[in-house]
């Protein structure tokens, strides 16, 4: 074979022998393995990564990492999640129930907090007027459901601040939703103060109703609204009074006497 390919070349042949043949078709057909291997490797798609530990999402650095307690040094109790209201009411959305069963179940396993302000805060887009009652509404709307739920209102405190007490600029529309909050202090512990502070101090307090103190309250106001029941018929006899006719015209011509008319008023004067 090989003398045949010196022969060949020797003759000026330029035809391939069949030797070269094989080779050529074994490159072409290793070069289109490799294409279509790198083909398929292109269309697919990168294997996506697992995410780590600290991009996954985490509680605000300013969460607690224990649970409180009397020794914590601690006022404020922090819960996951918001107890969210519509627009400019104190009317409890549906979605705030875990925050709210969250609170019930505390005051339940801390039978010592004998005082618990609910704090409510609003944002900057009302008067401070407005702000400030729609703040201590809310945060009684959560005490009466509290309330609604067993809990003596003696253990709770509303209080409102309105906007003074902002986490976030009221000019962003996160921070408006950051403000727009309600917050739990520990105001007593076994009846006294808790880390020394008054429970009454700060912000627009309002009372805390039991359940039944709230029904009487709603039905005097609704009774307020209602017009007067008609008055009771009383029957005076079973005698028909007659037309005293003749004594009604002495009546009419007493009246209509010069000396009983009123006096007309003097002339302007010139």
């Amino acid at each position: 074979m090989r003398d045949g390919v010196e022969t060949r070349r020797l003759h000026g042949d330029d035809r391939p022998s069949p030797w070269a043949l094989r080779k050529v078709g074994i490159a072409v057909s290793f070069l289109v393995g490799v294409s279509s291997s790198i083909g398929c490797w292109d269309n697919r798609l990168p294997p996506r990564e697992v995410p780590k530990e600290q991009t996954q999402a985490q509680l605000p650095g300013w969460y607690p990492e224990k649970p409180w307690s009397e020794h914590s040094g601690e006022a404020q109790i922090f819960i996951e999640g918001k107890i969210v209201f519509d627009t400019g009411k104190a009317i409890i959305r549906p979605g705030s129930e875990k925050v709210l069963k969250t609170l019930l179940q505390f005051m339940s396993d801390h039978p010592e907090v004998s005082r618990l302000r609910i704090e409510g805060h609003t944002d900057a887009r009302d008067s401070e007027d407005k702000n400030l009652e729609l703040s201590a509404q809310r945060a009684l709307a959560v005490a009466h459901w509290m309330v609604d739920q067993g809990v003596d209102p003696i253990r709770l405190l509303a209080v409102g601040f309105g906007e003074d007490k902002p986490l976030a600029p009221n000019a962003l529309a996160s921070g408006r939703s950051d403000n727009r909050r309600v917050e739990f202090h520990v105001a007593e512990v076994n009846g006294r103060p808790f880390l020394g502070r008054d429970p009454y101090a700060g912000g627009f307090a309002l009372d805390v109703l039991s359940t039944e103190e709230r029904k009487k309250r709603a039905a005097d106001a609704m009774a307020k609204r209602l017009p007067p029941p008609p008055p009771q018929y009383r029957p005076t006899g079973d005698q028909v009074k007659e037309y005293d006719r003749k004594r009604r015209e002495q009546d009419l011509k007493k009246s209509a006497a010069p000396e009983n008319l009123a006096p007309e008023p003097p002339p302007p004067a010139p």
